[in-house]
């Protein structure tokens, strides 16, 4: 569960949290405020995938090792959890 940016309670679950990237918003549970996760994190989440998928599709065309881009799963995973599960929420403004 994650804090709400209204009423600091743990009362936004994960799922919820990743389906909140801006526009779309979460509603919390405790006192029924929105919140959203700024563009900015989603963007740097998929760069950063982007750019680990392209290294992985380089080393396999290099070393001739087509099991390197099973990696893309990987850096997807860690794309998200290091920049969209740990991104702050922000209030949205009614």
């Amino acid at each position: 569960m994650h804090e709400c940016p209204h009423c600091h309670q743990e009362s936004i679950s994960t799922l919820q949290k990743l389906l909140a990237i801006s526009p779309m918003r979460v509603c919390c549970f405790a006192c029924q405020q929105y919140s959203h996760i700024h563009n900015t994190y989603a963007l740097v989440a998929l760069t950063v995938w982007i750019v680990m998928t392209w290294l992985l599709i380089a080393l396999a065309y290099w070393f001739q090792m087509s099991f390197l881009l099973l990696g893309s799963i990987p850096a997807m995973v860690i794309a998200v959890d290091r920049y969209l599960i740990k991104a702050p929420l922000s209030k949205v403004q009614v």
